[in-house]
C-alpha cells in the first residue's frame, strides 16, 4: 500500500476544489500511485495515480476498463441497485461500456463528431453565442457559467439530438440531478439518489415520443439515425437511445461548460495573455489546447482492474479501484516544461484532458470547436472583459471540476 508516513488523499472533500494542483503536487512527488481514500465507503479504499506516464499507461492498458467488475465483499455497481431507473440508465451510458457494447454504441453515435459534421455546424454555433451575448451585452454584467458557458454546448446537443434547444433549463435541472449522484465522490445522502431516479424518469418520458415520432417521420438529427440503426438490426433499444441521449446532455457537455468558464477564468488571471490572444486570434486554437491542459475540464476518471497488474512499483490487485488524475498528469514536469505557466504558444499540448485509449471522449472535436467559438465571440463582442469578484465558488466535483459562478464585468456597448 502506500508509504505509512504519507496521509491518505480524499479528492472527494470541499478543500480540495479550489486549487487541487497543489495536492497533486505532492502526491506526484511523494507516492505517485497512492492508495488513498475511495468515493465508495464500502471499499477499504482506492488507488490513485498522479504521473502523466502512468495515467496514459492506466488508460490505454486492456486489464482496466469502466464496467464494474464483480466483487463478493461490496456492491460495485455506478449506483446503488435501490434506485433501479437511474441504475438502469447510467449502466447504459457509453462511458460505463465495455467491448463489445461499448464499441457498438460509439461506432453509431461518432458518426455523429465527425470533423466533417463539426465543421458544418460551425455557424450554428456562432449563432448561439452571438444570440446569448445579445441577451446580456447592454447590462455590462453576467453570470458566465450560467448565461454563457452552460447553455451553448447544451442547446448545440439538444439541435444535434433533435430536441427543442429551448428546453435546456429543463435538461440543466436534469443533467445535474444525474451528475451529482453519478460522478465519483464521497457517497451521496438518500435525497441526491432520490432526485437522479426522478430526473431519469423524466428524462424517459421526454424522450420517448421524441423515439417514437422519429420512428414515424424521420428527420436529419441523431436521434432519428439511432432510430433507424436499431431499426435496420444494430440491436440498439429504445432504452440505450434514451440512455445516450441522456449521457450527451449530462456528461457530453459538461466538459465543454468546464472548459469555457476555465478558459475564460485563466485568461482573466493572465492578462498579458489575453491582450495577446486578442492581437493574435489565430493563436486560438492552440489556446484552447492550453486551456484544458492547464486547468483540465475533468480532473479525474476512474477504472476497475480486471487483473493483478503493477503499476509504478505497487500491485494493483483484481477488483481495486483505480482513479485517474488527469489534471496531475497535465502538470507533470517530467511531460511539460514549466507545467504551471499558462502558455497559449506551448508547441507541446499533448494534454491527457480528453482521456486515451478506447474510452477516448467521442465528443472531443465537437468540444474543441465550441471553445474556441466560445471565447473568439466572447473577446470579440465583451471590450474590457474582467472579474466582477475574485472569490470563486467551486461546485464540490472533482470529476466535473468547475466554477459553481462566474461573474465578470465589460464595458457596455455605446449605442
Amino acid at each position: 500500500m502506500s508509504t505509512p508516513t504519507i496521509e491518505r488523499l480524499n479528492p472527494f472533500l470541499p478543500e480540495v476544489m479550489p486549487d487541487p494542483y497543489k495536492f497533486y503536487r505532492y502526491y506526484r512527488e511523494k507516492d505517485p500511485v497512492h492508495w488513498g481514500v475511495s468515493s465508495n465507503p464500502n471499499l477499504s479504499g482506492a488507488w490513485y495515480v498522479f504521473r502523466y506516464e502512468d495515467v496514459i499507461k492506466v488508460m490505454e492498458n486492456r486489464k482496466f476498463g469502466r464496467e464494474p467488475i464483480k466483487r463478493n465483499d461490496v456492491e460495485t455497481t455506478p449506483v446503488p441497485t435501490a434506485y433501479s431507473t437511474f441504475l438502469n440508465m447510467v449502466s447504459n451510458w457509453i462511458v460505463f461500456r465495455e467491448p463489445p457494447n461499448h464499441t457498438r454504441l460509439k461506432s453509431l453515435v461518432s458518426k455523429a463528431f465527425t470533423p466533417r459534421v463539426v465543421e458544418n455546424l460551425r455557424p450554428m454555433v456562432y449563432q448561439l453565442a452571438d444570440g446569448l451575448l445579445d441577451k446580456v451585452h447592454a447590462q455590462g454584467k453576467m453570470n458566465l457559467v450560467e448565461e454563457y458557458a452552460f447553455p451553448l454546448p447544451i442547446m448545440v446537443i439538444a439541435i444535434m439530438l433533435g430536441a427543442d434547444p429551448e428546453d435546456r433549463d429543463l435538461f440543466r435541472q436534469w443533467a445535474l440531478a444525474l451528475q451529482n449522484a453519478s460522478a465519483s465522490r464521497l457517497k451521496p445522502p438518500p435525497e441526491i439518489y432520490e432526485k437522479a431516479e426522478k430526473a431519469s424518469r423524466e428524462f424517459i418520458d421526454y424522450f420517448k415520443p421524441i423515439i417514437a415520432s422519429r420512428r414515424a417521420k424521420p428527420q436529419d438529427d441523431l436521434i432519428s439515425n439511432l432510430v433507424k440503426a436499431a431499426d435496420e438490426g444494430d440491436k440498439l433499444t429504445d432504452e440505450e437511445i434514451v440512455a445516450t441521449c441522456t449521457h450527451l446532455l449530462t456528461a457530453g457537455h459538461e466538459t465543454t461548460v468546464n472548459l469555457i468558464a476555465k478558459g475564460t477564468l485563466a485568461l482573466l488571471r493572465n492578462p498579458d495573455t489575453l491582450q495577446l490572444l486578442r492581437s493574435h486570434p489565430e493563436l486560438m486554437p492552440n489556446a484552447v489546447e492550453e486551456m484544458i491542459r492547464y486547468d483540465t475540464p475533468i480532473q479525474m476518471i476512474t477504472r476497475w482492474a480486471y487483473a493483478d497488474i503493477e503499476i509504478g512499483n505497487r500491485l494493483i490487485k483484481r477488483g481495486d479501484s483505480v482513479g485517474i488524475m488527469l489534471g496531475s498528469a497535465n502538470r507533470d514536469p517530467a511531460r511539460f516544461q514549466n507545467p504551471e505557466v499558462f502558455d497559449i504558444k506551448r508547441e507541446d499540448v499533448k494534454h491527457t484532458g480528453f482521456g486515451a485509449g478506447i474510452h477516448h471522449c467521442l465528443g472531443a472535436i465537437l468540444a474543441r470547436a465550441e471553445g474556441q467559438i466560445a471565447l473568439n465571440v466572447l473577446l470579440n463582442r465583451l471590450p474590457d472583459l474582467r472579474l466582477a469578484n475574485e472569490n470563486i465558488e467551486w461546485a464540490n466535483n472533482i470529476i466535473f471540476h468547475g466554477p459553481k459562478q462566474l461573474h465578470v464585468s465589460f464595458r457596455k456597448p455605446i449605442f
